[in-house]
């Protein structure tokens, strides 16, 4: 993202997301128990009565694009700015300060032509929690177009080379 002469970094958008978020914080019915490293927080949510362990994430769907759906410890809860995928985790949005339920996604379909990047997003993250109405929506897809979406579930459901950035 270049604004103007400034660059920022993905590493300093998501560190943005954190300080707004403790920022926040007292608006929400959660408690930070423990502060952990790469942008993790142990919290108490105070009206489910449960300890969770949360991580803080620039979009929803960077929990796919940081493979953290294939992670061996659970994240029970993301911290977005923006939420724009369908995640099998609790949701918190920082823009609308919504929680999202899990495998809810944003409701973003308008009738157009084509999909904006948003809408494939959901649909992609839909399809990789295998919800049925994506499900549906993808069988009723041109051959070619449904090939295109399967191949990004399958890229998004293998591990990449290397250390998780985002774990």
């Amino acid at each position: 993202m270049v604004d103007g002469s400034i660059t920022i970094s993905p590493r300093q958008r998501r560190a943005g997301v954190m300080r707004q978020f403790e920022l926040q914080m007292p608006k929400y019915p959660l408690r930070i128990v423990e502060r952990l490293t790469n942008y993790r927080y142990r919290m108490f949510d105070e009206a489910r009565g449960a300890e969770m362990l949360a991580t803080v994430l620039v979009s929803s769907f960077d929990f796919y694009e940081h493979r953290l759906n294939l992670v061996k410890r659970e994240i029970d809860l993301v911290v977005c700015q923006k939420h724009n995928a369908a995640l099998p985790v609790y949701v918190l949005e920082l823009d609308t300060a919504h929680l999202y339920k899990p495998g809810t996604a944003p409701d973003t379909r308008e009738v157009r032509k084509r999909r904006t990047q948003d809408e494939q997003r959901v649909l992609i993250s839909q399809i990789i929690l295998g919800v049925d109405s994506a499900i549906d929506e993808l069988n009723r897809l041109p051959e070619r177009t449904k090939r295109r979406y399967l191949k990004l579930r399958e890229q998004y459901l293998s591990p990449k080379v290397g250390r998780p950035w985002a774990s």
